[in-house]
């Protein structure tokens, strides 16, 4: 068993991920950011899915830009070409299957 907001509480760096489980070939993870703008990139293989548990971010898509507040999520379609953006500090759940 683990305790998120605990893990989560000892990061203070711009980026943070860690597993911590598998739901049939999908990796679930921990992440923190701060002030971070990943790279554009695609997932041709697997959909992925943020659960925002505090702060705020972007998913910035070709054609639109997805915000993310506290408690919610949102779904990237597999072959969709994105980034996350977090201008302050971010605390999710991302799950995606694992690439084989």
């Amino acid at each position: 068993m683990k305790n998120l907001f605990e893990l989560i509480a000892r990061k203070t760096d711009g980026w943070f991920s860690t597993e911590i489980g598998t739901v049939n070939d999908c990796c679930v993870s921990v992440r923190v950011m701060e002030q971070v703008e990943a790279t554009f990139h695609c997932h041709e293989q697997s959909d992925e899915m943020f659960i925002v548990l505090d702060g705020a971010m972007f998913i910035d898509l070709e054609n639109a830009v997805i915000a993310l507040k506290k408690g919610e999520s949102y779904t990237v379609a597999a072959g969709s070409i994105h980034r996350a953006r977090v201008p302050q500090r971010a605390e999710m759940i991302t799950i995606i299957r694992r690439q084989t």
